[in-house]
């Protein structure tokens, strides 16, 4: 959604359309279950509804997983990636303090990068799972921490950087978990850019590089 700077959209490599039966992969059973879990809760990942969807019986389920307990730890390990590993990579390597927080900002918003809805989904499950609700935290406090040291590398001192990865973090997850998005329009986010970034940093952003990132946002609108 946002290709002004290749720090802002790595290349990413979508699951292909679906394939006929004699062909499924491991990966098709997962995206089965990861639509499965955003659109109806875990109760909704079975391997039954899953085959059925999917158009297969349930023994091609058993070409690629022992049990349901296998998909759903493959069902977290596409989370973890997607989700705080585009994250985390967004920000690893950036120069900048307005390249890093815009890095942020484009993951957030492109969902085919970040997926809010599977990220609820799993919080959700995770509610009546405790095993699964230390998985999260642990989740929750690498996504913070990553951000903390980027802060860091920008000349932030402790605890300040903590503090401030923690406000921009909880602040999205809120952000989502309101539904903020569903009524706020693209135009009317981008009108707070340079307030959210002096909120965020405590500093101005560059107002070329704010220019150009609105400008690749306004292209890349529907």
């Amino acid at each position: 959604m946002f290709p002004y700077n290749p720090v802002w959209k790595p290349c990413m490599t979508l699951l292909a359309t679906p394939k006929p039966a004699n062909r499924l992969t491991a990966a098709d059973w997962v995206e089965a279950a990861l639509q499965a879990l955003k659109s109806g809760g875990i109760e909704a990942v079975q391997i039954t509804t899953l085959a059925k969807a999917l158009g297969v019986t349930r023994g091609s389920f058993y070409w690629h997983f022992e049990s349901r307990e296998a998909l759903t730890e493959a069902l977290l390990a596409e989370w973890r990636a997607r989700n705080t590993g585009v994250m985390v990579e967004a920000i690893r390597d950036v120069a900048t303090l307005d390249d890093g927080i815009l890095a942020l900002f484009s993951v957030w918003v492109d969902h085919t990068r970040f997926d809010p809805a599977l990220d609820q989904a799993i919080r959700d499950w995770a509610r009546r799972d405790t095993t699964l609700n230390n998985t999260v935290r642990a989740e929750d406090d690498a996504r913070i921490a990553s951000i903390a040291r980027f802060f860091e590398r920008q000349g932030y001192t402790q605890p300040e950087a903590f503090i401030r990865a923690r406000v921009i973090y909880l602040t999205q997850l809120s952000y989502y978990a309101l539904k903020v998005d569903e009524h706020e329009s693209l135009s009317e986010r981008k009108t707070y850019l340079d307030a959210y970034f002096k909120c965020f940093t405590g500093r101005d952003i560059n107002p070329a590089t704010g220019a150009a990132f609105l400008a690749m946002i306004e292209k890349d609108a529907p």
